[in-house]
């Protein structure tokens, strides 16, 4: 949720700008600048996506912020929008996460003759900031008083009239700074500075920095200066451009085939580490939000049918329940694209105070959940702009593949299959492309589009549902094909489209689910290995046995963007969505 970019540098202003550009899929409902201009504070703030601004800033300014937001506390207004003000107009800041305590230190401050501007807690930090400097005799230690006082999250980057430095915190929201030559940044996600550097210092949950040319980084509670070592960075700038792609997206879905083939080069020390603790525990639970949920589903499949290992998936919002059933023998498998996500943060801080072991599988170096976590896999998907997750998810499926053949000795058998489904995931692509087109054209009209599959293929129709509804506002549902005839058949009318996804394993059965729905008046789109000239479309994909899931998905991601296209809509930039969910 949000983005944030702070810069010290030359041309600081338009290098927050970018930044901000770069972070966009993080938050569009409005966005804005400060910088230090004629003795103050300039302040911009605009409604809407930033990628549709002018550039014309100050040249001059040394020192520069910006945040663009995706609403949670106040309505989409320009007074809501970031950066916020000090009453006194001295101090500036933008803020990423939720002020928990805000009602009563905004009603203490009021108290105190404090006025505000918005309806946002965010600008209780800025004016409780100007509070301590009563008594404080510098700004970062104003600041840090001042963040002693929250409760909540916060990523936060700060500045003060007169002053060449920006003061930065974070705890329990993501923010990296970045070290160049003769600059700083610090920023939501790294790729808002990638251009610029790729070092990087992966700020801790409790510490704060102030920068300023050069960087400290301090303990928040006890203002202690800690030791503060740059990482380089594996991204590349390029990785996060769209290059000759007319959006993200595309771009996204057209690079799973190349990224399947590195799926399997994985460090040996780290997959061991993480196979031996599955096949230690004695419980074993996968916990995700909505696409890695998806494929946590998925992945609790693979285990039963590749490795006979039981696993319980659980969605992370939900993952207090079972609190009763988590213990020290126990391993929780937490993943995410971010790393972030605050839900799969709380699943994981409940397991860790059980005493559990907790393995994550994340697309972000040094991200919350790999910190927290005791074994970890990187996705190396590279960035991922675009809001809905399209590579993240067939590399977690990919990844959970591996880890269940590797626990159950399949390894070599895997890496095969995986290294065929990358030359023939180019080939669904580009066989089906045409095709998929000509659908989308229907089904961009339509009401409702319901999506069934079975065993392996059943988690793909959630996740097919879930990409139409993301990208495309058409209502879709996802189900196992057993359930249609449990209540959803009553919603199948004249005209009614039905995605149905097919294997080799599932074939007799889902296709008599498909005649239940064409007899009732649905228009049929067969997805499976073989044609089926019965029906009103068929898309083709081989079969590729236990990676199934995968290759299925594939041409439905694409149907997706399609629709999305058809109806003249953003696929990249989603109404009401936001790439990093880290409140919760």
């Amino acid at each position: 949720m949000c983005g944030i970019v702070g810069v010290i540098s030359d041309n600081a202003a338009l290098k927050a700008f970018n930044g901000l550009r770069a972070l966009e899929y993080r938050g569009y409902d409005s966005w804005g600048l400060a910088y230090p201009e004629s003795g103050g504070i300039f302040v911009v703030k605009k409604i809407g996506q930033i990628g549709k601004a002018g550039t014309d800033f100050s040249k001059s300014a040394g020192i520069a912020m910006g945040h663009t937001r995706w609403a949670t506390h106040g309505k989409v207004t320009e007074e809501n929008a970031h950066p916020h003000s000090s009453m006194d107009k001295s101090i500036a800041i933008v803020h990423n996460g939720i002020v928990e305590n805000y009602a009563e230190l905004k009603s203490e401050l009021v108290s105190k003759g404090y006025s505000f501007k918005s309806e946002t807690d965010s600008e209780v930090i800025a004016n409780l900031i100007q509070e301590k400097l009563k008594t404080e005799k510098t700004f970062e230690g104003a600041v840090r008083k001042a963040l002693l006082e929250l409760e909540g999250s916060y990523a936060i980057v700060a500045m003060r009239k007169g002053e060449e430095k920006l003061v930065c915190a974070r705890d329990g929201s993501p923010l990296v700074l970045g070290v160049a030559e003769n600059a700083c940044f610090a920023a939501s996600d790294a790729t808002a500075f990638i251009s610029e550097t790729k070092k990087a210092i992966f700020l801790e949950d409790g510490t704060m920095a102030v920068l300023n040319k050069q960087l400290k980084v301090f303990e928040t509670k006890t203002g202690a200066q800690l030791k503060a070592v740059p990482k380089e960075l594996s991204w590349d700038f390029e990785q996060a451009q769209k290059g000759d792609y007319e959006h993200f997206m595309l771009k996204e879905i057209y690079e799973q085939p190349r990224l399947l083939k590195s799926a399997a080069n994985q460090p040996k020390d780290k997959m061991e580490k993480f196979v031996s603790m599955l096949r230690f525990a004695q419980k074993i639970y996968f916990t995700g939000c909505g696409t890695s949920y998806h494929a946590c589903i998925s992945g609790a499949y693979m285990f039963s049918s590749i490795a006979k290992t039981q696993v319980m998936p659980v969605l992370a919002s939900e993952f207090s329940l079972q609190e009763n059933f988590v213990d020290e023998n126990a391993l929780v498998v937490a993943v995410s694209q971010s790393g972030e996500t605050a839900d799969l943060i709380e699943a994981i801080n409940i397991a860790k105070g059980k005493g559990a072991k907790i393995a994550g599988i994340v697309n972000v170096m040094d991200s919350t959940v790999m910190r927290l976590s005791d074994a970890t896999l990187l996705m190396n998907a590279g960035p991922e702009i675009c809001v809905l997750s399209t590579k993240s998810y067939t590399m977690q499926l990919a990844l959970m593949l591996l880890l269940a053949s590797y626990v159950s000795g399949k390894e070599e058998e895997a890496k095969r299959l995986l290294s065929g489904l990358s030359t023939g995931a180019a080939k669904i692509l580009e066989s089906n492309s045409e095709k998929i087109k000509e659908i989308a054209k229907g089904l961009s009209r339509a009401k409702d589009i319901f999506v069934i599959g079975r065993k392996n293929a059943f988690p793909t129709a959630l996740e097919t549902a879930l990409k139409i509804k993301e990208v495309s506002y058409i209502h879709a549902e996802g189900f196992a094909g057993a359930e249609l005839k449990h209540g959803t058949i009553a919603l199948i009318e004249e005209g009614t489209p039905a995605i149905v996804l097919s294997t080799s394993q599932t074939r007799k059965q889902v296709a008599s689910n498909a005649i239940e729905m064409r007899s009732r008046g649905a228009k049929i789109i067969m997805v499976d290995s073989i044609p089926h000239p019965d029906f009103d479309f068929s898309i083709l994909v081989p079969d590729f046995g236990e990676a199934n899931p995968i290759a299925l998905v594939l041409p439905m991601q694409l149907l997706a963007y399609y629709i999305a296209l058809e109806r003249k809509l953003d696929p990249d930039k989603p109404r009401n969505l936001a790439k990093s969910v880290t409140v919760k």
